[in-house]
């Protein structure tokens, strides 16, 4: 292939080469080089352009230059010159005289129709005018949506039709404006036309119709048609407009014709009514219909000329309309409005305020019949009237009607009157009415005169029921008393006129007027509500205070007579007031009157003024000579002002007064000689007659507030904080309710201060015990169980009640102490139980560890306090009433002979707590009491001998039934033997009646009720009882992180100790017998153990384990063992579930049990396992996030003859911020085959899976690693 190519190639190169030497040889024999262009080389080469092209080339392409500027505008003023000379000698029609002579150009514009520029081709005379442009100047700026209304085709064949008239004719000038006038006017009518189709289409209907459209001639059309519209519009019956072309002169514009022929009153509104330049037909139209009705109106006003000669009513031409003045004088807003549509000729009222339908039905009445316009006007006359009457008081608290319904109106008075009145109701005064008869006045028929009536109505028998009128007297006017300020005695008797003299109805034009806004006030009116709205009250108040036999000076004027008062001379005395009391509160009494406030003068102030304050507060308004006291009464809108009920609501404010200020002078008599403690410990922030707020405490950050309440008719009192403290509870909000009936049994403020001095401490401390209510106290994991019950008994005696099973009572005593007692025991007999509660053991000896040893002169021995070798005599139990309770016929505070209200308030100077620690002999003689028999402010005499304070009874204890009646078996709340419901813990405060058929109370052994004793505490060990802290004897390691108080401690080893007694009944466990008291002993197969509270603190229970094998127990196990019973099982929160698991690991074999030790080492000492990644826990109940195998809270120890228990997980090193990782484990034991593995257990499905699934590998491995060995 390749050699084949190649060699065709080398044929083709030898052919060419022999057709080349053949041609040179035999053609081309004489043929030569042209010589070389060098010329032409030089010019390109120095030069670089080529000039030598030929020059037709640059003929047949370059244009020639044009002409210069110069030479152009020589041309053009040349032109303008030949053309102003061709119109001079041509004949010119006179329309076309708006002309342009301009760059040789003649310009024609005809306004609108059209516009022709034109020109000529040279300067002879007989050369023909050439028509460069032509433009239609005819519009429809209404319906032409801004577009040409002739096509471009029609412009150019209209051109060539004037071109060629303008070669062709003699007057070339003349015949172009006849051909093109001729044919803007058609297109005008032809453009009217279409407007009138889409007015009728649109907007007026069949209010406008086209009678005849001829095109190119002329256009008729017709408005107010009495056919059409059904009324009779005018004297024709219908209107018609015509628009045609002059055929007599067809250079003159459109002409209009109107039939019949416009009125000539009014020359400008015909002139516009006859012109069409502006090419509108709803304009022309407008203007035509505005021309007839001015003439419509005119006719209208010459009949009202014809009824008031005076009449001043006026035409408005910019919208046509008639102004009547109805009411002189009258303002535009009350004036009517006489409007005539301009698209159907009907006439259109309007007057501000009137209804429409009586609009509607003058229009109608006066479309028939334009005379009867003048009946109309009367009545709205009187219609005026009354609307002015409303305007001019509807600021006054006043209801206006036209009529009202009575029941005797035939036979009344009233029904004489003209039918033109207004009632008007003072809405403060229901049965009052001002009456008010409006009357022609002769020869004014725009004039009316008014007479003004005062009636009085009586109620009527119905709710719905109409009303019986009984007074009505006539105002009679004085104009110059009421122009110069009157001075009008206030009487309103039945039969009793006013007396002015007589006079025509004056008005008073106002002089600024807003629109829409009467002309005229009738300030005569005005005055007359406003005198009755003013003056009545104070006569219904006065009528009321008669009535009472409250004296009284009657209506006083004030401040230059522009205010009203009552001034009460003398107010009844108080019920149940003694006497000493009420002449001082008389004494102190200045001045007392009545007024009348606020924007609708419902509002009653009474102002008592006082002098000689009894109390001064702190604040700088009740430093005074006097004091201003303002009782505020409002009255609804129901009742009348001034009625029976502002007088019994100030008679029971009165009655508040007076009785506060019994108290308050007590007080303040007794203020010299009280301790200087109160005085530190409190002040008086504020007396203002009503109310006494007290401000007390260390800060004076705590308010009490003292005031009669009326209605419930005792004393009422307020508990606050103040300063610093604000916002904060006040602690005496516990003893509320008991501190108000304290008071309002004996309403003495020292005393309420010496129980506010001695209970705030105390309260404080057991305000921080907590009372919210917990899961998973008991067995039953699912019932909350409250953990403190605060019990409020009496003002100075608090119950608390641990868990609804113990009860501490907490009596508040004078010189900073307290006593507690077991609230179990029964007050009248210590071998009775309070139902519902049990004693506490060893109680007694806790809180002798509380007791100040300053105070406690010799501590009786723990075994003599809790077991007596005999039980407490008669004679001990009366004496231990005396000393809480205080008889009933001592008083508090009892005045010393010949003292001014002095009362002694200062203790013995002897030990306060040696008088209840004392042997029963030593407890006879009774100390001054309180007068709360629930109080306990009695004192024992230390030396066995009466009390030695001034004013002392030397009574000797009697029996609690002689000595102290009220704690008979009948009062429940004094620790009767029969129970109360409100003293259970269950039922909280509320008083529930106990059937009659209730068991008798248990009986107890007579050892167990040294704990009924007394225990005398200062206020400071009471704040370190009650006071959440660390548990005393435990490393900071060991101790639980539930942080609770002592006595929460102690209560909860109590009841956990005496859960651990029912569950060693119920379990597989012996139990031992113990001569020692509160001690707890038992044994299982392998161990002996004994439980007891810590006879250091007696805030923990003890465990002590005695191996029956010694050998097989290490010590440390065993203190291992005792150390986590102490704060993991019987600690804080005291879960009785913990203990039931730890009975079931004390019963296990021995070497479950060590193993069991080890783990629980681990938690209790987890820095000893550094090695360790992960603290472990033993589980003793199942937690919240334990697999759902039983509730939380349930025992998580579960022992046959296999061992499930539960250990909590929680990895050591995690960041800060973050919580660290925390999983529960089940783990099953074996005990036939040895293995522990995992329990199965469904998870939660929003757990993760892999936490448990590296345990179970984990203790898989570590089976794998260490196997088995069955039956260990």
């Amino acid at each position: 292939m390749i050699s084949s190519f190649l060699d065709q190639q080398a044929i083709l190169f030898v052919d060419t080469a022999d057709r080349l030497a053949s041609l040179a040889r035999d053609a081309l024999v004489h043929a030569r080089l042209p010589s070389f262009a060098i010329p032409y080389a030089i010019d390109v080469l120095t030069t670089g352009s080529y000039p030598r092209l030929p020059t037709c080339i640059r003929d047949k392409i370059i244009p020639p230059d044009p002409i210069t500027k110069i030479e152009k505008q020589a041309t053009l003023h040349q032109l303008n010159q030949i053309l102003r000379h061709r119109l001079v000698t041509t004949d010119l029609p006179p329309q076309l005289a708006n002309l342009t002579v301009a760059n040789g150009r003649v310009k024609f514009r005809v306004e609108g129709e059209f516009e022709a520029t034109l020109t000529v081709m040279g300067d002879d005379p007989d050369v023909p005018w050439r028509l460069l442009k032509l433009e239609i100047l005819v519009e429809d700026k209404e319906t032409g949506d801004g577009r040409a209304l002739v096509h471009s085709m029609q412009i150019n064949f209209i051109h060539q039709l004037v071109q060629s008239r303008l070669f062709a004719d003699e007057k070339p000038l003349q015949d172009m404006y006849n051909c093109l006038h001729s044919f803007c006017l058609s297109l005008q009518l032809e453009v009217l036309h279409s407007q009138t189709l889409m007015l009728i289409r649109e907007r007026w209907g069949d209010l406008v119709q086209v009678e005849r459209y001829h095109a190119g001639k002329c256009l008729s059309l017709s408005v107010w048609n009495q056919q059409v519209l059904g009324k009779k519009t005018g004297t024709a019956s219908v209107h018609k407009v015509t628009i045609k072309i002059d055929e007599n002169d067809v250079s003159k514009p459109l002409q209009i014709f109107h039939d019949p022929l416009l009125p000539a009153s009014d020359s400008k509104l015909v002139e516009r009514a006859t012109k069409i330049d502006h090419l509108s037909i709803e304009k022309l139209l407008i203007d035509s219909v505005h021309a007839r009705a001015h003439q419509k109106l005119q006719e209208l006003k010459a009949i009202l000329r014809g009824f008031n000669a005076n009449e001043n009513s006026s035409i408005e031409t910019a919208l046509p309309a008639l102004v009547v003045p109805v009411l002189e004088p009258c303002g535009n807003s009350e004036c009517l409005h006489i409007f005539v549509d301009l698209h159907s000729g009907m006439l259109q009222l309007m007057l501000y305020g009137l209804d429409q339908a009586t609009l509607d039905d003058m229009e109608k009445s006066v479309n028939d019949d334009m005379k009867r316009i003048i009946p109309w006007i009367q009545q709205l006359k009187f219609w005026l009237g009354q609307q002015r009457c409303k305007q001019s008081i509807k600021h006054l608290p006043t209801i206006t009607t036209e009529t009202l319904q009575l029941s005797n109106y035939s036979t009344h008075p009233i029904g004489d009157l003209s039918k033109n009145k207004l009632f008007i109701k003072l809405t403060r005064l229901p049965q009052y009415y001002i009456v008010v008869e409006m009357l022609e006045v002769p020869n004014k028929p725009t004039r009316l005169s008014y007479k003004y009536y005062f009636m009085s109505v009586s109620a009527a028998d119905r709710e719905d029921g109409p009303v019986m009128a009984c007074l009505l007297q006539q105002f009679k006017i004085n104009m110059e008393d009421m122009t110069f300020g009157p001075k009008i005695g206030i009487q309103l008797r039945t039969g009793t006129k006013r007396k002015f003299s007589d006079d025509s109805c004056p008005v008073e034009p106002k002089k600024t007027k807003l629109s829409g806004e009467m002309r005229a006030f009738n300030r005569i009116l005005a005055h007359f509500v406003a005198m009755c709205d003013t003056n009545m009250p104070f006569v219904g108040l006065r009528l009321e205070l008669s009535s009472l036999e409250i004296p009284h000076q009657g209506l006083q004027m004030e401040g230059d007579t522009f205010s009203h008062a009552i001034r009460i001379l003398k107010i009844p005395p108080c019920k149940g007031l003694n006497e000493e009391t009420q002449k001082a509160l008389d004494r102190s009494l200045l001045d007392c009157t009545f007024r009348l406030q606020g924007r609708n003068n419902r509002t009653w102030v009474a102002e008592l003024v006082f002098a000689n304050c009894p109390l001064n507060g702190t604040s700088t308004r009740e430093q005074g000579p006097s004091r201003h006291v303002y009782l505020t009464y409002e009255n609804l809108l129901s009742e009348p002002v001034g009625g029976r009920k502002v007088v019994d609501m100030f008679l029971n404010d009165w009655n508040s007064i007076a009785r506060l200020y019994e108290c308050v002078l007590e007080f303040a008599r007794s203020l010299p000689d009280i301790p200087a403690h109160l005085n530190i410990f409190s002040e008086v922030r504020v007396y203002n007659y009503r109310k006494l707020i007290l401000c007390y405490g260390t800060t004076k950050g705590s308010s009490i507030s003292i005031q009669w309440n009326s209605i419930h008719q005792k004393f009422h009192i307020s508990l606050g904080t103040v300063g610093p403290n604000s916002g904060c509870s006040n602690c005496h909000n516990t003893i509320l309710h008991q501190l108000q009936e304290m008071f309002n049994k004996t309403p003495n403020v020292v005393q309420l201060l010496q129980v506010l001095l001695d209970t705030q401490a105390p309260l404080n401390a057991i305000n921080k015990l907590p009372t919210v209510p917990m899961l998973g106290l008991t067995q039953r994991t699912n019932t909350a169980y409250q953990c403190f019950s605060i019990l409020p008994q009496s003002s100075t005696h608090i119950r608390l009640a641990f868990r609804n099973m113990y009860c501490i009572d907490i009596y508040c005593r004078s010189r900073g102490v307290v006593a507690i007692r077991d609230g179990a025991y029964s007050l009248f007999d210590n071998s009775k139980l309070v139902e519902g509660f049990y004693p506490a053991p060893g109680l007694k000896t806790f809180l002798n560890m509380f007791v100040d040893s300053n105070q406690d002169a010799r501590r009786r021995s723990v075994n003599e306090d809790d077991n007596p070798p005999s039980p407490i005599g008669g004679d001990m139990m009366d004496s231990l009433i005396s000393q809480l309770q205080p008889p009933p016929q001592q008083q508090p505070f009892a005045k010393q002979p010949g003292s001014s209200g002095a009362y002694p308030l200062t203790s013995p100077p002897t030990s306060y707590h040696s008088t209840v620690s004392q042997s029963p002999s030593m407890m006879h003689t009774q100390s001054p009491g309180t007068l709360d028999p629930s109080s306990p402010y009695t004192m024992v005499s230390p030396s066995g001998r009466t009390g030695n304070w001034p004013g002392s009874p030397q009574v000797a204890g009697p029996s609690p039934a002689t000595r102290l009646p009220g704690m008979s078996p009948a009062n429940p709340s004094l620790h009767s033997p029969v129970p109360d419901a409100s003293h259970s813990p269950r039922a909280g405060t509320s008083s529930q009646t106990m059937p009659t058929n209730m068991p008798p109370p248990r009986k107890l052994p007579q050892r167990s009720w040294a704990a009924s004793i007394p225990t005398i505490l200062t206020h400071s060990a009471l704040n370190i009882l009650l006071l959440p802290s660390p548990t005393p004897g435990l490393v900071p390691g060991l101790a639980g992180s539930y942080l609770c108080s002592p006595l929460e401690r102690f209560l909860g080893s109590v009841i956990m100790r005496r859960h651990l007694q029912r569950i060693i009944q119920q379990e597989t466990l012996q139990l031992i017998n113990s001569n020692e008291p509160g001690v707890i002993m038992f044994k299982t197969d392998a161990l002996k153990c004994r439980v007891a509270l810590s006879p250091k603190t007696n805030q923990t229970l003890q465990l002590k384990v005695t191996p029956e094998n010694a050998g097989q127990w290490k010590p440390d196990e065993l203190q291992v063992l005792e150390k986590f019973f102490e704060t993991r099982v019987a600690g804080p929160p005291f879960k009785a579930n913990t203990l039931i698991a730890f009975t079931k690991l004390l019963g296990a074999p021995t070497h479950i049990l060590r193993d069991c030790v080890h783990i629980m080492k681990l938690e209790l000492f987890p820095d000893q396992a550094t090695q360790l990644k992960w603290n472990v826990q033993f589980c003793l109940t199942i937690p919240p996030s334990a697999p759902p195998i039983a509730p939380p809270g349930t025992p998580a120890v579960v022992l046959k003859s296999k061992m499930l228990f539960f250990l909590q997980l929680t990895q050591k090193t995690s960041v800060p911020p973050q919580e660290p990782v925390s999983i529960i484990v089940p783990i099953i034991y074996d005990m036939a085959s040895g293995t522990t593995q995992q329990a199965d257990i469904p998870r939660q499905q929003n757990s993760s899976v892999a936490a448990p699934m590296m345990v179970s590998n984990i203790l898989k491995r570590f089976a794998e690693m260490n196997p088995p060995r069955q039956g260990t």
